[in-house]
């Protein structure tokens, strides 16, 4: 008798265990979670973290804490979550330097992109092509037309990798030769810009819109492959050149480990979140484009992966030695 019920006891763990991992599945989320940005205080990523965290919330009926944690390029931030438990409780809001650009920047990273899954992009920011405002051009076209009898070297300025990467994809796909200018960020390159100092450069659309609506510079494109919702008038440079694309994306990323239910709620609930309306217009207006409503965790996922590989040719092309 004793053998017996110690053999049906054995018989019935795997299917308490199962039950068990189910209904904390089901419960999902029963305490707080974490959302780590690898980014500081006041960027596009963590405003954006703020914003559909706050929607989350209301969502699973927990809080959704975003924690900061800045540093070696979204590589501090980034591994955290790679080292926390893969219970759901601590997610990634990933971006393009985390997820895409980092691994060909760095010969040694502190985790592998693969050691994560996407359960959603929460959006992508494409760049502007900026010029003087009182430049004699208007298109893409014009441009390349006035590059070509130009004498002088032209400057192209460049504050980060992803300004730098569509500036050399540029000059690949046109033939236009630009002499790069290095920054500490964004901003010093457009004021020079306004200063007559440089003739060119491509800052996310973020960070140049107030100097675009100001027209202190003119906007000659987009570096996405269609034009930005935020400025239809405003052509993108696949216009002129099939297949140019230079965009960032943001995106909830979690370990691989993750139960695939959780995995499967938190992507329902992040879309859930985009697309309600006073959500979807907040973020076109501060420039970011959610994906289309039907991207599910595979199509976020594959993205993901896509951009990766983009980003490796682009660092090649762009001749950025790894560190």
């Amino acid at each position: 008798m004793k053998r017996r019920n110690a053999l049906a006891l054995l018989g019935s763990a795997p299917l308490a265990l199962r039950s068990g991992t189910t209904r904390a599945q089901d419960s999902y989320p029963n305490r707080p979670v974490r959302l780590v940005v690898p980014f500081g205080p006041g960027g596009s990523g963590d405003i954006v973290s703020r914003i559909v965290a706050h929607e989350l919330e209301k969502m699973a009926g927990q809080p959704f804490i975003v924690d900061n944690k800045p540093g070696a390029t979204a590589m501090i931030g980034t591994a955290i979550v790679k080292n926390a438990p893969a219970d759901g409780y601590t997610l990634l809001h990933g971006s393009t330097s985390s997820l895409a650009a980092n691994p060909a920047l760095y010969k040694q990273l502190t985790y592998d992109p693969d050691d994560f899954t996407t359960v959603a992009v929460d959006g992508t920011i494409p760049g502007f092509m900026l010029v003087a405002k009182d430049a004699p051009y208007n298109s893409v076209k014009e441009f390349v037309a006035w590059a070509r009898t130009r004498k002088e070297p032209i400057f192209s300025g460049f504050g980060n990798t992803s300004s730098r990467v569509p500036s050399a994809l540029f000059a690949e796909q046109s033939g236009v030769q630009f002499e790069e200018v290095a920054y500490k960020d964004a901003v010093p390159a457009i004021q020079d810009l306004i200063g007559g100092r440089i003739q060119v450069t491509f800052p996310d659309i973020v960070i140049g819109e107030t100097y675009v609506r100001s027209g202190q510079v003119k906007a000659l494109a987009v570096t996405s492959p269609q034009r930005a919702p935020q400025y239809p008038d405003l052509e993108a440079i696949a216009e002129t050149y099939a297949g140019f694309e230079a965009i960032a994306f943001l995106s909830f990323s979690v370990r691989k480990e993750v139960p695939v239910e959780i995995q499967r709620k938190l992507a329902g609930w992040v879309m859930e979140a985009l697309y309600k309306p006073e959500v979807y217009k907040r973020l076109l207006q501060i420039g970011i484009t959610p994906p289309p409503r039907d991207w599910d965790i595979a199509k976020s996922d594959a993205f993901v992966k896509r951009e990766r590989e983009l980003w490796t040719r682009y660092i090649k092309l762009a001749k950025i030695e790894p560190q």
